[in-house]
């Protein structure tokens, strides 16, 4: 009987942890929303960083969460500048930050790099999505300024990153 209620407080503490996390990074997206880089449209910023922070740090789950939630708040903080195209990216960067929490936490050589390759690819092949909606042409001119915002979102996520690793202890 006791084994239950313990097993019971675990989870429901774990899921109580998980719910913070997620809670104070998507905050923080909303805060790294409005340090724009220039560009075309206006919702690319610095709001993917802290989700995929929490990808490295926490693991897939989280990281996938944060940066799905910090998309649909930056999106909607400016706005709303390409419609419901808003809600496959913010799925797209869910999978973006799942899958650095994944490799991140696999046991591979160069897991890190190949963590930051994968959030930067998935992020920038996400211009796909707006091909139908703004046409080949203005997508592809799109390109070039999302592929450097998810190159310094995940820079500077990896960087805060190697810096807590061993020192933070966050749940």
């Amino acid at each position: 009987m006791k084994e239950g209620l313990v097993r019971a407080h675990k989870e429901r503490k774990s899921k109580a942890v998980l719910a913070a996390h997620v809670a104070v990074f998507s905050s923080l997206c909303v805060i790294g929303s409005f340090l724009r880089l220039p560009s075309p449209i206006q919702s690319v910023a610095f709001d993917s960083a802290p989700g995929f922070f929490a990808a490295l740090y926490f693991g897939a789950l989280e990281g996938g969460l944060v940066t799905g939630i910090g998309h649909i708040i930056t999106a909607i903080i400016n706005g709303l500048p390409l419609g419901v195209v808003h809600l496959p990216v913010a799925f797209g960067m869910c999978c973006a930050g799942g899958a650095m929490g994944l490799i991140n936490r696999a046991r591979v050589r160069f897991g890190l790099p190949l963590a930051i390759l994968a959030g930067v690819s998935t992020n920038a092949a996400l211009f796909l999505l707006v091909v139908p909606i703004l046409g080949w042409v203005p997508a592809l001119a799109f390109l070039p300024f999302l592929l450097t915002a998810a190159v310094l979102n995940a820079l500077a996520a990896a960087m805060a990153y190697i810096g807590t690793r061993r020192r933070l202890v966050l749940g």
